[in-house]
């Protein structure tokens, strides 16, 4: 077990839930790309793709992943 405050512990979940969130954003757009060149997918969604998500969404993921940290059963 780690001795981490409780700030420590939260960044290290912010750290996660950006992690998830960017590897998440990078799926969706190689996916997109390939849909694009094969031109199954327009140039808006391409567009769509290429935008990042917002830091509301970061944070929902983020409580999430506490929730589950603190839980205690």
């Amino acid at each position: 077990m780690s001795n981490k405050n409780p700030f420590e512990l939260r960044f290290d979940v912010l750290q996660m839930a950006k992690d998830y969130m960017d590897r998440t954003w990078e799926m969706n757009y190689v996916f997109t790309q390939q849909l694009f060149e094969q031109n199954k997918t327009t140039a808006e969604e391409m567009k769509k793709a290429l935008e990042s998500y917002p830091v509301e969404e970061l944070m929902k993921k983020a409580q999430e992943l506490y929730k589950f940290v603190i839980k205690q059963d």
